[in-house]
């Protein structure tokens, strides 16, 4: 793949599998403790679409039983970098959320904006607990603080790659990079 050249390495593709192995152990151990006191699986929500590529590699790396209910939220103008909404769309609807403990799973926690309505509105939904995992984290915290961060990062860059993407292209990247500004 020929990656462009205003595109600097951020997190290579090595380096963001190992830390999701990480990741999935210590989840694992949540979901076995959730699968031993109720045995009920935990419902894992993908973020779509920027989240897909870390859900999926994430909860492959969960050794327990997941059920899966993906969501489409919008918190970003269409084609436009960095342009946030007013307000975040979603849908909760679709997951059998009611009674049940739910893992959200996003490429990045930004503001936090879109991870906060989903936790707000799954509690509200009848979930019992709502956890959330992310590949980036971006600091300092602002609005929700995820339970679970591949990385952290300091700084106001775009990132592409591995689900992310440049005005809707470049997600099949399978590095992280960010967008060097000329």
């Amino acid at each position: 793949m020929i990656i462009p050249k205003n595109f600097q390495i951020c997190y290579p593709a090595e380096i963001i599998q190992k830390r999701v192995r990480e990741l999935g152990q210590e989840i694992s151990s949540w979901a076995q403790k959730i699968w031993d006191d109720s045995h009920t699986d935990v419902v894992a929500v993908p973020i779509l679409r920027g989240g897909l590529f870390f859900f999926a590699d994430l909860v492959r790396a969960v050794s327990s039983s997941i059920e899966i209910a993906p969501v489409k939220a919008w918190a970003y103008a269409s084609g436009e970098n960095a342009k946030q909404l007013d307000q975040v769309s979603v849908d909760v609807s679709v997951i059998p959320a009611r009674g049940r403990r739910v893992l959200l799973v996003d490429d990045i926690c930004d503001s936090g904006r879109t991870l906060d309505e989903l936790h707000r509105q799954l509690l509200t939904a009848g979930a019992l607990e709502v956890r959330s995992a992310v590949l980036i984290k971006r600091e300092p915290k602002k609005v929700f603080e995820p339970n679970w961060s591949a990385f952290n990062y300091n700084g106001p860059e775009w990132f592409v790659g591995y689900g992310m993407d440049d005005s809707e292209r470049w997600r099949n990247i399978p590095s992280v990079y960010i967008i060097k500004q000329s």
